[in-house]
């Protein structure tokens, strides 16, 4: 057995000249097997092979080397069961018969094992969408099994938390700042002239927040180096636009990628120079303020728990059903809670139909409006269990109250749950935001 092109050197060493065949009794009852025989693979290969062939993949037997569907269909589906990294699933796949088994490559005398860059790709190339479309799939497949109660929703709204510290305006500036800098080498080796102006802009920066952190004392000369700090940053803004502008299209990719960069901080910056300047001048922070230049989707959640006031990350709406199933929903601009049943219904439909209605709906008291209860009742939602503002009056009866109650608390243990370790929800290692945004709803997948 030879190793070839596609295999990570070493894991397939060329076997010895008396090397044997092992024959290794695998259990049918396997959990993984088990899992296996309940999926619906038919409906996996054809989302998966949709969003491969948008993603570029040669999945249509086009000139080149074939993407291997299915090879890569269950290898992704155990990827997201055991939420494993890309190195992980290769050394996972390496050494663990049952995964063999699984991807269905146990006969096969040369099992392809693709290294972690091939596995990696096929899990970045299906894209946010399609993580939630073959979560979609699991929840049918759940219902359709009886797993899955859907009659019964309770949502909550959440925070992913982000691994990044805490903001502050010139830590803010300085990434942006690190960032161009970064941006800045690579032009400069690759032989780009006109650069070092805006280098040493950069170094200028980066002393600026310095001293505003060591040196500066009091609030009023704070204030002084953090204008500084603004006018510096418009400096370097000016000096890397007119960079951008002459090198244009056309050049290698390396040159492309530290363009798009810098393109990319001056996005940022046409936001995030607003806001300081108001809360320089007003004290009032900025809604929707930036938080990261790298992630400028992440928002400053108010959560008012015991020793957390305050969470920095992606705000979520995470819906469960009947018998532990979730789905979620990554929320856009300013949450407004009272809103959120009417959008966890919303997502209710989009998995399950335009007219699938749930029979009881629960939500917190964030959730007790007289529009959204309205609303929610002309849906024809029967039971509405919102728990009620201070003295308001509860819309079902006593007996469902208690339904309620404990639904509420499963809710909230499994969002607990989907942030430890095991699941990953929080903090997740990913830092590009085509990768970020689906970490949340792997997560997902990976607890259904």
């Amino acid at each position: 057995m030879k190793e070839h092109g596609h295999c990570t050197p070493g894991l397939c060493p060329e076997a010895a000249e008396q090397g044997e065949t092992v024959s290794i009794y695998v259990n049918p009852a396997h959990p993984l097997l088990q899992l296996k025989r309940a999926l619906p693979w038919d409906a996996l290969c054809e989302v998966m092979r949709r969003h491969w062939r948008r993603a570029g993949k040669n999945t249509n037997g086009g000139p080149g080397l074939p993407w291997d569907v299915a090879l890569y269909v269950p290898l992704v589906v155990l990827m997201v069961v055991k939420h494993f990294n890309s190195r992980e699933m290769e050394a996972y796949l390496a050494e663990n018969v049952v995964a063999r088994v699984f991807i269905g490559r146990q006969a096969d005398p040369t099992p392809q094992i693709r290294d972690h860059s091939n596995i990696a790709r096929a899990s970045t190339a299906l894209g946010k969408d399609g993580v939630d479309e073959v979560n979609a799939l699991i929840l049918h497949a759940a219902k359709d099994s009886g797993f899955a109660d859907v009659g019964l929703l309770s949502s909550d709204t959440t925070a992913q938390e982000l691994p990044m510290g805490y903001p502050n305006e010139p830590g803010i500036l300085r990434g942006m700042a690190q960032r161009c800098g970064r941006a800045l080498v690579k032009l400069k080796n690759s032989g780009v002239h006109g650069v070092d102006a805006a280098l040493a802009q950069v170094e200028t920066i980066l002393r600026s927040v310095k001293e505003h952190h060591l040196f500066a004392k009091g609030k009023t000369e704070k204030r002084q180096v953090l204008t500084r700090l603004l006018t510096e940053v418009g400096q370097l803004m000016v000096q890397t636009r007119w960079i951008v502008k002459r090198l244009g299209p056309g050049y290698d990719w390396v040159t492309q990628r530290a363009t798009a960069t810098l393109v990319a901080m001056h996005e940022v910056t046409k936001r995030l120079v607003p806001q300081i300047v108001q809360w320089l001048l007003t004290g009032v922070v900025a809604k929707n303020k930036i938080l990261h230049v790298g992630v400028p989707q992440a928002r400053a959640i108010v959560r008012n728990k015991a020793g957390k006031k305050v969470e920095f990350g992606l705000p979520y709406l995470l819906s469960r059903l009947g018998g532990g199933y979730l789905f979620g929903t990554l929320l856009q601009g300013v949450v407004d809670e009272s809103k959120m049943p009417l959008q966890a219904l919303a997502g209710y439909r989009a998995i399950f139909g335009a007219h699938a209605t749930p029979t009881l709906m629960v939500y917190d008291r964030g959730g007790y409006a007289a529009a959204t209860l309205r609303a929610l009742a002309q849906e024809g939602v029967k039971e509405l269990g919102m728990q009620p503002k201070g003295h308001g009056a509860w819309h079902v009866a006593e007996a469902v109250r208690e339904t309620v109650r404990s639904e509420r608390g499963k809710t909230e243990g499994i969002i607990g749950t989907l942030k430890t370790d095991k699941y990953g929800f929080n903090k997740p290692t990913e830092r590009l935001w085509h990768t970020l945004e689906m970490a949340g709803p792997r997560s997902v997948l990976s607890y259904n």
